[in-house]
């Protein structure tokens, strides 16, 4: 198998010419450099520490504190699917320094719960999205199926006695399993976890069958053979796993569901922080270090705009509440 450092240079030099066009084509309002930020910054994280959106956090933050000359506080609040997170960062005052690193979760916790008390349509204004993380599908090491035509065949066939994990209820790799059963025809038992630590080591030991994982998380598991990735999510192979083919091109035209992250701030925050910020974080996305160790891990780069991210969150959100429906899925 290619070498990690190998796999990440290849896809960095794909990836850096567009990147970096993206970035000097972008022109921050005269002004807006001087006057944000004059303050530290409250960065939420809905999330544990050590995770993976945590990770990106921190990552980021470190290199954008360099350009700003102020400090971003990092605060994790995790808990109830990133409501916690949520809630305290409608709270703040809308004034550019508070923000959110939230994850494609927003976009499904509107049809997951009854009486949310947000709409991601009009309480959020949109800075900039982050980073894609396309999931692999990977199995026991002992299940009788290794190809996408095998599992098609074994998941039908056996029905809910096939069961598969996820890091939580309503999780992103819940919702992708969920759509991935019903193009396939299956129903297999759902095994929630809490978090993916927690799931792949179950995995692991062979006590859950199928699960869908960050790459991350599951690399060192497949590379020493304890798992077998047998697909994966998103319409694009992963470029650390070239050879393992997608749910798209396996007879599931126009599959394409990964993780992403992105920055809010709470409805009603100046354009010019918005702006400012913005920028700093793609440029931060285009810096060679961030970018390697962003895919050493699995995340993807993925530098745009407001518009872009919040485009991404309004796309996901009608996707999600499809699934959510067809599935019966639904949390109190």
């Amino acid at each position: 198998m290619m070498c990690m450092k190998g796999r990440v240079q290849r896809y960095m030099i794909a990836l850096g010419a567009a990147g970096a066009l993206g970035v000097s084509s972008i022109v921050l309002p005269a002004g807006a450099a001087e006057k944000y930020p004059e303050k530290p910054i409250s960065w939420i994280v809905p999330y544990g520490p050590g995770g993976g959106t945590d990770i990106v956090a921190r990552l980021l933050t470190n290199k954008i504190t360099q350009s700003i000359n102020q400090s971003i506080v990092v605060e994790n609040r995790p808990g109830g699917n990133t409501m916690i997170g949520t809630q305290a960062l409608l709270k703040a005052r809308p004034d550019g320094y508070t923000v959110m690193q939230t994850a494609e979760q927003i976009a499904a916790n509107e049809s997951l719960y009854k009486d949310l008390k947000f709409k991601v349509s009009k309480d959020f204004s949109y800075v900039a999205p982050l980073v894609r993380t396309p999931l692999v599908l990977v199995a026991r090491k002992d299940l009788p199926a290794s190809t996408p035509q095998e599992l098609f065949v074994y998941m039908k066939n056996k029905g809910s006695a096939v069961n598969y994990g996820s890091w939580g209820q309503g999780g992103m790799n819940h919702l992708t399993m969920e759509a991935f059963a019903s193009r396939i025809g299956a129903q297999p038992t759902h095994v929630p976890f809490n978090g993916a630590a927690a799931a792949i080591k179950e995995l692991v030991a062979g006590n859950i069958d199928l699960y869908f994982s960050d790459y991350g998380t599951a690399m060192s598991y497949v590379e020493t053979g304890r798992i077998k990735p047998i697909l994966v999510s998103s319409k694009e192979r992963l470029p650390m796993l070239p050879n393992v083919p997608t749910i798209h091109e396996s007879g599931f035209e126009n599959f394409d569901m990964y993780s992403f992250q992105g920055v809010v701030m709470p409805e009603g925050a100046p354009k010019d922080a918005i702006e400012s910020l913005s920028i700093q974080i793609q440029k931060a996305l285009q810096d060679k270090e961030v970018r390697e160790a962003l895919m050493a891990r699995g995340f993807l780069p993925n530098p745009g705009t407001p518009e872009d991210f919040q485009a991404q969150v309004l796309r996901a959100q009608s996707d999600f509440a499809k699934i959510i429906q067809e599935r019966g899925i639904r949390l109190e």
